[in-house]
């Protein structure tokens, strides 16, 4: 046998070969797995593995619930992230055929697409992404959630699944963003004209609407949700909003019937460290209490202590727009990292996704063009929204709007 093809090779010398088998059952295993070495001394079914002191599968081999079973070679097709043989430098990647295939890493910079057509086709079936534009990876079990804005739906797409299920659609204006909590509490925002809305899905229950008094007036009134784009939601179920269309961003908590201005000056943009204009997207870091706002049309990304004054500082662009390293053009997302040292942000009418070391005076791209230029190759993005990241952070997702699709990158 071809040990790195898997394919069985006639041979040239000999007439005939012996061949050894063993039948492999689940009932070989419930015995020796997870079990103390002294269950698979002499086994054939399992090793005695050195760091747990317990039987597990041989190499080459992946648990498959009740059984070893064989890694899988390059081009098959694979389900897990463990099943490829990871000896060859094969992992689970999404392929064109919307599958999902043993295959080697991507180089930096090459996008896979894990939602939509590799090609930009629109669709409004389950294959397809129609004006994806807020996305959100769960990082409590990979499922990547995607907001789309020119067919009105949320949709959920599982690990190693290109298939989407819809989520919502009835009702649907313009919607934009999607976050869930640790409890998998779905919350949806719908920017829509004249109005604002947010719809939360609650495990095992209806869905409901939020804020109490309905779909908000152009009032910028505080018990409203006029023009909302960004939603986050702490451990304390307290929501963040952002209301673009009243540049500022609100906090409600629970069983509240108006919101608290954390940042920014109803109805009045600004371009001052109180002020905003057009935010939109954010990221909230917890454990170091701030919170990150894409401030699209003043071209930065500002910085905001939670409980704090609202004042903000740039952490991120500012100065006007450009496409040099150390300029953002209409950012609309923004993300940190778990270590809170580092921001991923969708630089959109550049065409490409920044990473930025906080502190640093310029950032690197990491997905697109560097000048800015707009395309649907594999190297390129058209119009990014929004950007997520893996549980792992391995993967950087990115909503790319004009292509219809999502693109996923390795990160180096």
């Amino acid at each position: 046998m071809d040990t790195t093809t898997g394919s069985i090779v006639a041979s040239s010398s000999k007439p005939r070969s012996s061949v050894g088998s063993v039948q492999l059952s689940p009932n070989n295993y419930v015995n020796s797995h997870n079990q103390s070495c002294n269950h698979c001394d002499q086994s054939r079914y399992e090793i005695c593995n050195v760091n747990s002191s317990t039987c597990q599968c041989p190499p080459f081999t992946y648990w498959n619930n009740g059984m070893c079973m064989t890694q899988l070679f390059q081009g098959q097709l694979c389900s897990n992230a463990y099943v490829c043989r990871t000896d060859l430098n094969l992992s689970c990647q999404p392929s064109c055929d919307f599958t999902y295939r043993c295959s080697a890493f991507p180089s930096a910079g090459i996008g896979q697409t894990v939602a939509g057509f590799c090609n930009g086709s629109t669709d409004a079936g389950t294959l397809g992404v129609m004006g994806p534009w807020g996305i959100y990876v769960s990082p409590f079990d990979g499922i990547l959630y995607v907001t789309n804005y020119d067919v009105p739906r949320f949709q959920s797409f599982l690990p190693f699944s290109r298939a989407g299920s819809t989520i919502l659609s009835n009702g649907l204006s313009a919607p934009e963003d999607i976050f869930v909590d640790s409890s998998h509490n779905i919350y949806m925002t719908d920017l829509t004209t004249g109005q604002g809305i947010m719809y939360i899905q609650r495990p095992g229950m209806n869905l409901t609407s939020f804020p109490p008094i309905g779909q908000s007036d152009s009032s910028c009134s505080l018990t409203g949700l006029y023009g909302i784009t960004g939603v986050v939601v702490d451990q304390f179920n307290n929501i963040y909003a952002t209301l673009s269309r009243c540049f500022i961003i609100v906090k409600w908590v629970p069983n509240s019937t108006a919101g608290i201005l954390v940042v920014g000056n109803p109805g009045y943009y600004g371009t001052d460290s109180n002020t905003l204009d057009w935010p939109h997207f954010m990221s909230l870091d917890e454990v170091r209490g701030a919170l990150y706002v894409a401030d699209s049309t003043n071209n930065r990304i500002q910085k905001f202590t939670i409980g704090g004054t609202g004042t903000g500082i740039t952490v991120a662009g500012g100065g006007g727009s450009g496409v040099g390293l150390n300029k953002l053009d209409g950012p609309s997302g923004v993300l940190v990292t778990r270590n809170g040292q580092t921001l991923y942000i969708a630089d959109s009418n550049n065409n490409r996704v920044m990473r930025w070391n906080l502190g640093d005076t310029q950032g690197s791209v990491v997905a697109g063009s560097a000048s800015g230029v707009a395309g649907k190759t594999n190297t390129l993005l058209s119009n990014p929204g929004d950007v997520a990241l893996d549980p792992t952070e391995t993967y950087l997702y990115v909503s790319d709007y004009n292509n219809n699709r999502v693109q996923r990158f390795v990160l180096q």
